[in-house]
């Protein structure tokens, strides 16, 4: 008999913790752990809060040129910019222009993961006119697309190890003016069985930061070195 597994509440706060040590402590049921694993158990959650009553934080502020991890990404923005041309992406419209999120980005994770998710881990809020309409599982506006600044390639699948610089691509309705800020909204996802299908995937997008960002127009190469 594998006895009980830890209380939900317990479970919930191992889990707002990021604690990985006390994540798998907490999978194993609490009768295969005795009196010595009980302590043991304590200390790990009394580190994190365990023990104590739980605040809810907001998420943190999102810095400009820092790497943040975003299970299963290691994303850095770099800078927000509008455009009305990129190699390789085509507007809905002519009339129209691009929000381009400059970000490196690098998978984590031991195996490739596919561009959806990639989608779903920065996302844009509080833009007037984005073609793509917010969705109900993803906080915010997810990307028409996410591109290598590179050779302007469509980024899936993001393989394992590898750091990419690219850009996640917003498209506006150009009858709006463009922004002059733009509040991006990164999403950390959590390694789980689906619940219909049962198949192990990067599921429930949940913000972990967020910042409003300035936004300006891209510079070209003709201009001073610098594209979008």
């Amino acid at each position: 008999m594998s006895g009980p597994a830890a209380p939900p509440e317990l479970r919930a706060r191992v889990r707002a913790s990021r604690s990985t040590v006390a994540r798998r402590v907490l999978d194993q049921p609490l009768q295969r752990f005795g009196v010595v694993g009980a302590v043991a158990l304590l200390a790990v959650t009394a580190a994190f809060g365990g023990l104590q009553e739980q605040t809810q934080d907001g998420p943190e502020e999102l810095a400009v040129d820092t790497a943040v991890d975003l299970a299963p990404f290691e994303v850095t923005v770099h800078r927000v910019v509008w455009t009305t041309e990129l190699p390789g992406q085509y507007l809905t419209d002519d009339g129209n222009r691009w929000i381009a999120v400059v970000a490196t980005v690098r998978n984590t994770s031991d195996s490739g993961v596919l561009g959806g998710a990639l989608g779903e881990a920065l996302t844009l809020a509080d833009v007037e006119g984005l073609v793509q309409e917010p969705g109900t599982l993803v906080p915010g506006v997810t990307a028409s697309s996410v591109s290598l600044l590179d050779d302007g390639s469509t980024l899936s699948p993001v393989q394992p190890g590898l750091t990419y610089e690219a850009a996640f691509l917003f498209e506006q309705d150009g009858s709006i003016a463009a922004p002059t800020s733009a509040t991006v909204l990164l999403q950390e996802h959590t390694w789980r069985a689906g619940s219909l299908d049962g198949v192990e995937a990067w599921w429930d997008p949940t913000t972990t930061l967020r910042g409003e960002l300035d936004v300006r127009e891209a510079v070209s190469d003709s201009d001073d070195g610098q594209d979008a």
